[in-house]
């Protein structure tokens, strides 16, 4: 139990420092300190008054010792921490209005992570033949990621000069994701495309970033236009400088004439 010495010792301590919760935790480290060297001189048969003097003059100049320990605990410290977090929040207020009157930012996205699309693109069309697809990658640090689904869409539209036109397309929505938020989504022209088919002919494939983007991606779609009547086995690479990504689609039955 704490004695007269040891309370007049701590307070004096206590009294130069000056952040309130390094006071309380000071105080009752120096009286647990106190009582152990007390007691370890009474177990050599000091007497317990003499003890507890001793122990106190022991711990030197109290004064001293008060400001050794403000030192270590100054109030400055929390005061800016307090401050560093309201600054953060105000700028994080600020960007959040900022953003909001502007369309920019996370207001700009759909959500966290792209959604994967679904046949047909930007839907329009009729799916004739359905599909899969495999492969992707990375490339230009952006990781490209086939839907498992792929299809052949008869797309249909008004000539303008009277009458009705029609087309094959091969379709293949592609997730692209980005770890990194502070880069832009990935667009259509940082990537070339290009397509073969088991038949053995080839050419260039549309690489078509879609409208809905979200902060750790976006999605796109690849689109052969007229694909080779006969053809089932597509293999499009996406290349950018020197690095490229496959994306292999496979149809359920052949492509038909046009």
């Amino acid at each position: 139990m704490a004695s007269k010495p040891f309370d007049t010792f701590c307070g004096q301590v206590c009294s130069v420092i000056r952040w309130k919760p390094a006071r309380l935790a000071a105080w009752a480290e120096l009286e647990a300190h106190l009582e152990d060297h007390a007691a370890a001189l009474e177990e050599q048969g000091v007497p317990a008054d003499l003890a507890a003097q001793r122990a106190v003059e022991a711990m030197g100049d109290p004064y001293e010792l008060g400001h050794q320990l403000d030192r270590c605990h100054s109030p400055l410290v929390p005061k800016l921490s307090r401050i560093f977090v309201l600054l953060a929040l105000a700028v994080l207020l600020l960007s959040l209005i900022i953003g909001y009157r502007n369309d920019t930012g996370i207001f700009a996205l759909t959500g966290l992570f792209p959604q994967t699309a679904s046949l047909p693109y930007d839907g329009d069309g009729t799916v004739e033949i359905s599909g899969a697809a495999s492969g992707g990658g990375k490339l230009a640090g952006y990781t490209l990621t086939p839907a498992r689904e792929a299809g052949l869409v008869l797309v249909s539209w008004d000539d303008p000069e009277g009458g009705t036109n029609q087309e094959y397309q091969l379709q293949c929505p592609v997730t692209i994701t980005n770890p990194q938020p502070w880069r832009a989504p990935m667009v259509a022209y940082q990537a070339d495309a290009s397509w073969t088919d088991d038949t053995g002919a080839s050419g260039y494939a549309h690489f078509s970033t879609y409208y809905e983007d979200a902060l750790l991606g976006s999605t796109a779609w690849l689109r052969i236009v007229d694909p080779t009547p006969g053809a089932r086995k597509f293999t499009v690479t996406l290349s950018s400088t020197e690095e490229s990504v496959t994306i292999y689609i496979t149809l359920q039955e052949e492509v038909p004439p046009s």
